[in-house]
């Protein structure tokens, strides 16, 4: 093992992990995207890595983003509840599931900007909580 990592440290970057609580219902799907620019920050076709893990328990969960080059990132995630791959809303945009950001940015009657919700991944890794809310 000594000797993989010597030879391809590439292999074993900085491993994110996430904390999601507040989950309220063990049915449907979690939804989590990462964004490694500000100018790519909430656009679908622009996301640097993206997870879907089905959600089986109220509470909380812990979900490896595996590794990822250290840098400055933001996480959007939403509870799809009803299964149909996307964030529902009302007529005026504002969700009906439960979504959550890094840095737990939630402003009131609009999406977080970049500044609110990037954070930075050392070298080491690091571990983020995020609470899923309702609007």
């Amino acid at each position: 093992m000594l000797l993989l990592f010597l030879f391809f440290p590439s292999l074993f970057g900085p491993e994110l992990q996430i904390n999601f609580s507040n989950i309220r219902e063990a049915k449907g799907s979690l939804y989590v995207a990462v964004y490694d620019r500000s100018d790519a920050f909430l656009k679908v076709d622009k996301v640097y890595s993206k997870k879907i893990v089905p959600i089986g328990q109220i509470g909380s969960m812990q979900l490896s983003l595996g590794t990822l080059p250290p840098g400055k990132y933001a996480i959007s995630s939403f509870h799809d509840l009803n299964g149909n791959g996307k964030l529902d809303t009302n007529w005026a945009g504002i969700p009906n599931e439960p979504y959550g950001f890094s840095n737990n940015a939630r402003p009131k009657f609009r999406a977080p900007k970049w500044a609110e919700a990037a954070f930075d991944l050392s070298g080491l890794g690091g571990a983020i909580a995020v609470r899923l809310e309702e609007w």
